[in-house]
């Protein structure tokens, strides 16, 4: 177990978020407030802790639906600064971001975990909407 997975779970007691351990390799939290989400996984690796959250799957989305919701994203990852936008191998638009272990604190963690929970909000009020 490494020492990048004590730290991210003190952290997430510090912010008094519910978790559950997943095999001590991530954990997965269960978000308060109106997030519209059911799970962000934190992943502490060796170098990096990200965060990820699945926002919505594109398996029955038309070819020319996604285009546009492509399009819709990398904008929104041009705008947005702490996190950024994607598509999972399970065909699900994703939210990630992530933290250099190097030099972390519990500050840093705190606001990028932040920046996420407000990834999540641009993402339901802002962009899915224009789908």
């Amino acid at each position: 177990m490494s020492t990048t997975w004590f730290i991210a779970k003190e952290y997430l007691k510090r912010l008094n978020i519910e978790f559950e351990e997943k095999g001590r390799k991530t954990f997965s939290l269960f978000p308060y407030g109106p997030t519209e989400t059911e799970e962000i996984e934190v992943f502490p690796g060796k170098n990096w802790i990200t965060l990820t959250t699945r926002l919505l799957s594109l398996s029955d989305v038309s070819a020319s639906k996604r285009r546009q919701i492509h399009s819709a994203l990398l904008k929104a990852n041009a705008k947005l600064v702490e996190v950024s936008f994607g598509i999972d191998k399970k065909n699900c638009i994703i939210l990630r971001n992530a933290i250099p272990v190097t030099g972390i604190s519990y500050d840093v963690f705190s606001c990028v975990y932040e920046a996420h929970l407000m990834g999540i909000r641009f993402f339901y009020k802002e962009l899915m909407p224009s789908f």
